[in-house]
């Protein structure tokens, strides 16, 4: 059994062991190493030391031994939110319909948080990386490219990959125009007037 020092292990740790540098390590543990020209000898060493450390980089080493790990990965910007919450929900049983594992992770529409959640995840080798709701959703794109791992974006749109977003503009319009005809069935659109408060104009 690992003690908790092993479980506490960092790459740069896994460096020094290997003698080799920390982004070194952490192309191969993320996948990215062959594209990064390095050796099936070191790729090994670093592979073995990850496995022989504790049980997080046991998971991480195995992944990378099988040609698919079976994990999925959602970024999500909060947890606290009924459309969220729904999609996360969501995610997670048609990930374990189809015999995946679901990871989520909540990232407070915090960049950095993005970026750190979506480089653990390319970490422990997800087949795909939804992107749900990113402020940055392209810098996570580019990090997937480089991983050569699948990415989505739902919610907010991106340039650099496929990207879902929920048809608000036109919800909006048929809820208005309901609202409207429901006034005006009251009399109530001539007599009082109806005011807009509108959201922000860069908004999808």
């Amino acid at each position: 059994m690992a003690s908790d020092s092993a479980k506490r292990l960092t790459i740069y740790d896994l460096a020094r062991l290997a003698e080799t540098s920390p982004s070194t390590v952490s192309a191969v543990l993320n996948g990215s190493w062959k594209r990064r020209r390095i050796s099936q000898k070191l790729a090994d060493k670093i592979l073995t030391l990850a496995q022989s450390e504790g049980y997080s980089a046991n998971m991480q080493a195995r992944a990378l031994r099988r040609e698919r790990s079976g994990i999925i990965g959602m970024i999500l910007p909060l947890y606290d939110n009924r459309y969220f919450s729904s999609i996360a929900q969501h995610f997670e049983a048609q990930a374990r319909k189809r015999g995946l594992f679901a990871i989520v992770a909540c990232t407070n529409r915090d960049p950095a948080q993005e970026r750190e959640a979506a480089r653990m995840m390319l970490a422990y080798r997800v087949e795909c990386l939804v992107s749900t709701g990113a402020t940055d959703p392209d810098t996570i794109s580019l990090m997937c490219e480089e991983a050569g791992v699948a990415s989505l974006n739902l919610d907010l749109p991106g340039s650099k990959a496929p990207s879902i977003i929920s048809d608000n503009r036109d919800g909006a319009r048929r809820l208005t125009l309901a609202i409207l005809d429901r006034l005006d069935a009251n009399g109530a659109a001539q007599s009082d007037g109806v005011l807009f408060i509108g959201g922000r104009g860069e908004d999808h």
